[in-house]
């Protein structure tokens, strides 16, 4: 049996399978100042900036208290293949590596984080942050893209149960001619990561793109290292990912976590993955 197999989702396949949306990025830093709730201060930041949509770097920020969840399977209902585990709670991390997808949930702004962090205790943990109950723990900058021409939103989707971000294109905005540099993009389960990367790059005509990104394998298998069998996982991409070249961070549901670049045709979305797609020289 595959991997994929062992996943039923609860709902009838989706039409479409991957959602692009292109549109004109740009670099940002962003000021986050000591003792402000992630989300809030994100949000603010978004509001001041006027861009329809983010993902954002957040290696290094100093946070806490913290509130975070990992991958597990023991879903409300019984039915969706996959859930959250029960928050657990930490007193100060730094991220060592953390990528947010910034949209809007019922209109408002809504962040979702994966991240790796140096807990206080010297050891380093994996998970799923909770924006709206983490602290900026000292002044920091964190940098990324921001998106005009689409916008992340909040969407139930009837195959998996979740409520996940798929993108909606939105107005262009900015000078006339304003040229497309990105594309913001959500994956479908059991779509090919590096498959479905590479196609869109190809037809979007982008020139080298890097990516951004974050979402759920049925397991992994990577250039180097033990392979990720659990198909119950919560993964980001890392520095330096562009088509054809994949580096991953991953945990399981057991808490079991794998880091490398993955091979391709191994790695098989679950519930969702979300990114941005942007030329490599802005």
């Amino acid at each position: 049996m595959s991997r994929a197999q062992m996943i039923r989702h609860p709902g009838p396949r989706s039409a479409t399978r991957r959602f692009v949306v292109p549109g004109h990025a740009r670099r940002v830093a962003i000021p986050l100042p000591r003792g402000e709730v992630l989300a809030a201060a994100v949000a603010a930041a978004m509001d001041a900036l006027g861009c329809d949509t983010a993902v954002l770097v957040l290696d290094g920020l100093a946070v806490g208290p913290y509130h975070y969840v990992m991958p597990a399977t023991e879903s409300p209902d019984g039915k969706r293949a996959a859930w959250y585990s029960r928050t657990y709670s930490g007193d100060s991390a730094i991220l060592e590596h953390a990528t947010a997808t910034v949209g809007r949930r019922n209109g408002e702004w809504f962040v979702h984080c994966h991240a790796v962090w140096d807990r206080e205790t010297g050891r380093t943990k994996p998970g799923h942050l909770l924006p709206d109950s983490v602290t900026v723990a000292e002044d920091a900058t964190i940098t990324g893209f921001v998106f005009d021409g689409g916008l992340f939103e909040i969407a139930d989707d009837a195959e998996t149960g979740f409520a996940v971000f798929r993108p909606r294109p939105m107005s262009l905005a900015g000078p006339a001619g304003q040229p497309v540099n990105a594309a913001i993009v959500s994956l479908a389960p059991f779509e090919d990561v590096g498959e479905a990367v590479a196609q869109i790059f190809g037809e979007l005509g982008l020139e080298d793109a890097q990516l951004l990104g974050l979402g759920s394998l049925i397991g992994a298998d990577f250039e180097s290292g033990p392979s990720m069998e659990s198909p119950i996982s919560e993964v980001f991409l890392l520095p330096r990912a562009r088509p054809g070249h994949l580096p991953m961070h991953c945990v399981d549901q057991d808490g079991a976590v794998f880091r490398g670049v993955v091979r391709p045709g191994t790695a098989t979305v679950l519930v969702t993955f979300e990114m941005i797609l942007v030329t490599a020289d802005l």
